[in-house]
């Protein structure tokens, strides 16, 4: 974790990045056999099964324990979406931003100060995002929905607890030293014999 200090007028403020721990599926073959990347210089890039000495072109993700090819496309469909406090959407850690058209939603959202949220993609990959729906405040009539795979309040949970745990490191080690310092006064001429 990094702080950066910065000069606001005549505060002095500090900021850290928020930032998610992203997810990484490892490579497997069809069978769910975990496969190790072979990047190719000369030749084609490839992927090898390192128990069977096996060579293979193509690569899924092992997730959940299964194989997967991936999602395509972008979430056409939202059977159970769930309706949830506004502020909820606050929480997310947005990598992708959308405007959304819809006066029946937004009518909806706004006069229950909801949010809507459901799990999507958007595009080929392993990326599945947590998606909130949100009526805009900016812009009348129209909703704004946040997609991300962070969730703030648990990044600045750990990021205060790793920050309270360096306080109390520090507090230790000034103690340490002045316990060093005291011993370095003392002496030899001070010891009674």
């Amino acid at each position: 974790m990094t702080w950066y200090t910065l000069n606001l007028g005549n505060k002095k403020v500090k900021y850290t990045p928020l930032s998610a721990e992203i997810k990484e599926y490892p490579s497997c073959d069809s069978e769910g056999n975990i496969l190790k990347r072979v990047s190719g210089k000369f030749e084609k890039g490839h992927f090898v099964n390192e128990e069977t000495g096996e060579i293979h072109e193509k690569a899924f993700k092992l997730i959940n324990g299964k194989a997967s090819s991936g999602w395509t496309g972008k979430i056409k469909e939202v059977n159970n979406p769930v309706y949830c406090e506004k502020s909820q959407a606050e929480d997310i850690l947005t990598e992708k931003e959308y405007l959304v058209e819809s006066d029946s939603l937004f009518k909806e959202l706004a006069e229950k100060n909801q949010a809507v949220t459901f799990k999507g993609w958007f595009g080929n990959g392993y990326k599945v995002y947590r998606v909130f729906i949100t009526p805009s405040e900016l812009y009348k009539g129209y909703c704004i929905m946040k997609c991300g795979r962070g969730v703030k309040s648990e990044i600045i949970r750990q990021i205060v607890g790793d920050l309270k745990d360096y306080r109390e490191l520090q507090e230790e080690l000034k103690k340490v030293e002045v316990t060093i310092a005291e011993v370095n006064k003392a002496s030899l001429d001070d010891i009674e014999v």
